[in-house]
């Protein structure tokens, strides 16, 4: 179905539980947007420039020209129905600002916003925001923790807790993972494993570990990353 700018046609209402409105198509937006319809999930993009939405109309659900700034032309395309509206302009605070004002004034359940700064991130929250994001600071604080530690991939589910991807330490191979005394001695949990050219499974207290073994391990951020070191 073609995609038309609010101002040439009318547009087809997407507005369901699996579909979500990204709005600001840079390199961040139109990131989220694609990995969402890789999902199965129907996507909205809205854009100002004309040239980004031209390049995404074949690659979303649907794709707009429009000035998220105006309660009119939000309530024309249909933002008050979406659940789901991540906000991902963020180097023009203005209008990161103004439109999270009017998704809010619409009742949007749940908006996520992204910011560029501390100071941006703090306003963002006081509007009513349902969740920050910021990219680069969570990208940075990544790759310190991947940097300084013996981790293959480490994900901070929340400040002070994380999960990492790290390699079977051979001091606990071939033992139960309860006889291996993971939880009590180094309090973190093995949260699944991967053998060798296989596929991920589940681990149990009864899983045995062998070499070659790939492990998802969760816990406290410094307990996992202590783990991912062992030899």
């Amino acid at each position: 179905m073609p995609k038309h700018s609010p101002r040439t046609g009318p547009l087809r209402r997407i507005a369901e539980a699996d579909s979500v409105a990204v709005i600001g198509l840079g390199r961040f937006g139109s990131s989220l947007a694609l990995e969402l319809m890789d999902t199965g999930t129907e996507v909205l993009g809205i854009d100002v420039d004309d040239t980004i939405v031209q390049t995404m109309s074949a690659r979303l659900t649907q794709a707009v020209r429009a000035d998220s700034t105006k309660l009119d032309v939000l309530k024309e395309l249909g933002i008050g129905s979406f659940d789901r509206v991540v906000l991902a302009v963020g180097s023009d605070i203005k209008v990161s600002i103004l439109t999270a004002s009017l998704l809010l004034q619409l009742g949007v359940p749940v908006v996520w916003a992204k910011a560029d700064d501390e100071q941006h991130a703090i306003i963002l929250d006081q509007l009513g925001v349902h969740r920050v994001l910021s990219p680069e600071r969570d990208m940075g604080r990544r790759v310190a923790h991947l940097v300084r530690g013996a981790a293959a991939d480490y994900v901070e589910i929340e400040p002070g807790y994380a999960m990492v991807k790290t390699a079977a330490p051979a001091a606990l191979l071939g033992v139960t993972l309860s006889e291996a005394g993971v939880r009590t001695e180094h309090q973190v949990t093995v949260a699944a494993f991967r053998p060798a050219n296989g596929a991920w499974q589940n681990a149990e207290a009864s899983t045995v570990l062998r070499g070659g073994e790939t492990l998802l391990v969760v816990g406290p951020t410094a307990r996992v990353e202590a783990f991912a070191q062992l030899l």
